[in-house]
C-alpha cells in the first residue's frame, strides 16, 4: 500500500484471533483508493471467498470510492454506479479455478442502505439471498438495518480527520481477521 496509508495503530490481535482492530489514515482520494486496491488484493489471496463488508460514515466520507476502488482491484470493468436510489448494484467478477481448470463467476453486491426505510425492502429487493455467503456483499448505511445483516466480516468506520479521514477497521470474523492482518503485513512491507 503507497505511503499515503498509514497505521495510527497496529494490529491489536494476532493473525487469525478475534477481533482485530486496525486504524488507517487516508488523506486524500488516492489513499482510500489505495486501501481498497490493497483490500481487494486480499479478497483475491483468500480465493475470493464470500464475504461480508460494511461501511459506516457521514455522507462524502469516501465510502463509495472505496467500494469502487476494491470492484476495480478484483477486475470489474465499466461502469460502477453508486446505488443509492436502485438499492444494489451487481457485478459479475471471473475467478480462476484450479480444480475446474477454468473459470468460475462469482458477485459482487454493492449495496446501499441510506434509503432502507422499510423490512419489506430487504425481501422484495432479494438481499436475504444475497448475503448467501457466497458472494461479496460491500454495505454502505448498514446501521440502518441492523437487525437484518449478518455479522460483517470486516467493518469499516469513516470518521474525519485533520487531513483527510481515519479509517476503522474492525474483524468480525476468522476471514475478517486474516483480510486485516493482511493488510496491516502490506502496510509494514511497504
Amino acid at each position: 500500500m503507497p505511503e499515503r496509508i498509514s497505521p495510527a495503530s497496529a494490529p491489536r490481535s494476532p493473525a487469525g484471533s478475534m477481533p482485530m482492530s486496525l486504524r488507517l489514515h487516508c488523506a486524500d482520494e488516492a489513499a482510500t483508493v489505495a486501501l481498497g486496491t490493497a483490500l481487494a488484493r486480499a479478497l483475491l489471496q483468500h480465493d475470493l471467498p464470500g464475504a461480508l463488508i460494511t461501511l459506516r460514515g457521514d455522507l462524502g466520507a469516501g465510502k463509495t470510492t472505496l467500494v469502487r476502488a476494491i470492484l476495480r482491484g478484483l477486475k470489474v470493468t465499466g461502469r460502477i454506479k453508486s446505488p443509492s436510489y436502485a438499492l444494489v448494484e451487481s457485478y459479475a467478477i471471473d475467478r480462476k479455478s484450479l480444480e475446474l481448470k477454468g473459470t468460475l463467476q462469482t458477485y459482487a453486491y454493492h449495496i446501499d442502505l441510506y434509503r432502507f426505510s422499510s423490512p419489506d425492502e430487504w425481501d422484495d429487493a432479494g438481499l436475504r439471498e444475497m448475503l448467501d455467503g457466497q458472494s461479496l456483499c460491500l454495505v454502505e448505511w448498514p446501521e440502518h438495518a441492523p437487525a437484518l445483516l449478518p455479522q460483517a466480516d470486516v467493518d469499516l468506520a469513516f470518521k474525519p480527520a485533520a487531513e483527510g479521514r481515519a479509517i476503522v477497521l474492525q474483524s468480525g470474523s476468522a476471514l475478517g481477521a486474516a483480510l486485516l492482518q493482511q493488510l496491516a503485513s502490506a502496510q509494514a512491507g511497504a
